[in-house]
């Protein structure tokens, strides 16, 4: 049997706008269908809803991927960056995660509607859903599409040719996997390095 859930939450951010950065408290409610009876699933959909809003999207800021230098460099300092196909509207900032926590549930449970709303906003709610007539920017193939924890466009510098970077899969890390699916080990670099030979 399908339930259909409220989840409602706040949440803290910074936004890139105008070549200014400002800070911005949001609001959301979230209406939410389960799909699957399996209450196991169920929580797993949820806790993942609930680790990429608050672990990844901590006191992130949203700013244009267009400005990438900009990205790159509050990225550099530390800052927590999440890139968008637009400038960092409410509207833009709703979108993005109606789609991607649909897509971090992968069909256990879905966000049916997503209503945000914002202090820089003026307190006006943008309202979300499978009706809307076009996805607009999120059209695209992009982050906000995969089930990963990514939320930027933001490219790793190379490292050198001796070390090999391997993307660990956060949810594995998080012990939010799915119980169909087999643990894999992870792990963060690799280096190759080339020993000079001690002969007698």
């Amino acid at each position: 049997m399908n339930v259909r859930l409220q989840y409602d939450m706040d949440f803290l951010a910074g936004i890139y706008y105008d070549e200014q950065l400002q800070l911005n408290s949001y609001s959301i409610s979230m209406s939410l269908l389960t799909k699957t009876t399996d209450a196991v699933n169920t929580n797993i959909a949820m806790d993942r809803l609930k680790m990429f809003m608050h672990g990844e999207l901590a006191n992130t800021v949203f700013i244009n991927q267009a400005l990438k230098e900009r990205a790159e460099m509050l990225q550099i300092m530390g800052v927590n960056v999440t890139t968008l196909p637009e400038e960092p509207v409410d509207q833009i900032v709703g979108m993005m995660l109606y789609y991607k926590l649909n897509a971090i549930m992968e069909g256990r449970m879905t966000v049916t509607r997503l209503d945000l709303m914002s202090a820089l906003g003026d307190s006006v709610w943008y309202q979300h859903d499978a009706d809307e007539d076009s996805p607009g920017p999120f059209r695209a193939e992009g982050w906000w599409h995969e089930s990963t924890v990514q939320h930027d466009t933001v490219a790793v510098e190379d490292a050198g040719d001796n070390v090999v970077k391997v993307v660990p899969n956060a949810w594995i890390e998080y012990g939010l996997t799915w119980p169909e699916n087999t643990s894999e080990p992870t792990a963060n670099t690799v280096v190759f390095a080339n020993f000079t030979r001690n002969e007698d």
